[in-house]
């Protein structure tokens, strides 16, 4: 009896600490008093960032955003944070540079393409950087650096992408990074003093079965010995996250709100202005178009256009939060290998179900989105144009 009765006890214990670990486990923790963070710039810094996550779902959740996409806005911020912690926090030191995949294999966000790959790196004009490696399989390899304009958007400073890159038969290339010139004519970027960033960008036509570009980047100047991560650097680092963070939820929600005023056109919003663009880290090579998409259930969007001289043009679709679809299984996004052309023009579909015939991007459902559309190294073409139409009319 005694035995019985000790496993009954200890069966008891078992029992409720599960129970409290379930209850503490689902336990909303309260916000401390500030002042924990009062002797630490690190630790302010920090509060920054977070109150700047919260301050993110509430402009989700108090604006007149269906639930929905409220839902997918959460999931956006979550992945953007990630972002910008790596970028920014993790491999933020400019002397001892290193680039941040930033989709990675789950993060979306600033209207990505499904075709592409995207690293960026942080950098100073005070050094002289040089990048090497190997294009692969890469039908574009662009390198791209951002400035700072007056009003804090970047500024596309200067481009060097594979139309005009030197690469030896293996496929290696190596570009110089630095203020001045080199002397013996190598492949070569500017630095100018308000360069903060280069951004690496790879396009594909089959991205899934391809090899793709490997590269790293190296400081000329200094050891390759990371800058010890002191309560300062931390503190300037965090800042710097929040503020990428911050910039990019601005960004998506002012182009949504903009866009959305005039759906179902390519003609820019009229409050929208050029130097805005920067937000979105736009480059030489793409020739942009694209709008707001908003259909009813009987409705289909119908993009017509001539066929652009590019090596690589793309139709796709975003959602609000200006997320590529393309990890979804329903076709949202057409490559020009993809597209089914005639007479040197070409027609897409865009609705919520299978209209007949080719080029339907497919909207999941979604009753509004953005619609992006891509010409890479292409003349100056003109923008296609586009119908809102009853399904029974295709």
């Amino acid at each position: 009896m005694k035995n019985a009765g000790l496993l009954l006890l200890a069966a008891l214990l078992c029992l409720g600490a599960y129970g409290l670990g379930s209850l503490n486990a689902r336990k909303v923790i309260e916000l401390p008093p500030v002042e924990w963070a009062q002797h630490s710039d690190a630790a302010q810094a920090w509060r920054e960032f977070t109150v700047s996550l919260e301050a993110a779902a509430a402009r989700i959740y108090q604006g007149e955003v269906p639930a929905p996409e409220q839902t997918e806005g959460l999931q956006y911020l979550s992945q953007l944070a990630a972002a910008s912690l790596e970028m920014k926090l993790a491999r933020g030191d400019r002397e001892v540079p290193q680039f941040t995949d930033w989709m990675s294999d789950y993060r979306r966000f600033l209207g990505d393409s499904p075709d592409a790959i995207y690293h960026t790196a942080e950098i100073s004009h005070e050094y002289r950087y040089r990048i090497s490696g190997n294009r692969g399989a890469a039908r574009y390899l662009g390198f791209m650096l951002y400035g700072r304009q007056l009003n804090g958007w970047n500024r596309a400073a200067a481009n060097l992408s594979s139309a005009s890159l030197r690469f030896d038969e293996q496929g290696d290339f190596s570009i110089l990074l630095s203020a001045e010139p080199p002397a013996d004519g190598q492949d070569w970027l500017q630095l100018e003093e308000d360069v903060h960033m280069v951004m690496v960008r790879q396009y594909y036509h089959e991205r899934k079965d391809s090899e793709t570009a490997r590269f790293s980047i190296r400081n000329l100047d200094a050891a390759a010995v990371p800058a010890p991560m002191t309560d300062a650097v931390v503190a300037e680092r965090l800042r710097a996250a929040t503020g990428f963070f911050n910039a990019t939820v601005d960004g998506a929600v002012a182009l949504a709100d903009m866009l959305a005023d005039a759906p179902n056109t390519t003609e820019p919003p009229a409050r929208y202005s050029a130097d805005f663009g920067g937000v979105f880290y736009p480059t030489f090579d793409n020739q942009y178009f694209g709008g707001w998409f908003k259909l009813a259930a009987d409705e289909a969007l119908v993009i017509e256009g001539e066929v652009p001289d590019a090596p690589y043009w793309s139709v796709s679709l975003q959602n609000r939060w200006l997320q590529s679809l393309g990890g979804s299984a329903q076709q949202s996004a057409l490559n020009d290998q993809q597209i089914v052309t005639a007479n040197g023009r070409y027609r897409l579909v865009v609705s919520h179900v299978r209209p007949p015939g080719e080029n339907w991007l497919d909207t999941g459902g979604r009753e509004q989105g953005l619609l992006a559309i891509r010409y890479q190294l292409a003349a100056d073409s003109e923008p296609p144009q586009l119908r809102v139409v009853k399904l029974d009319a295709l």
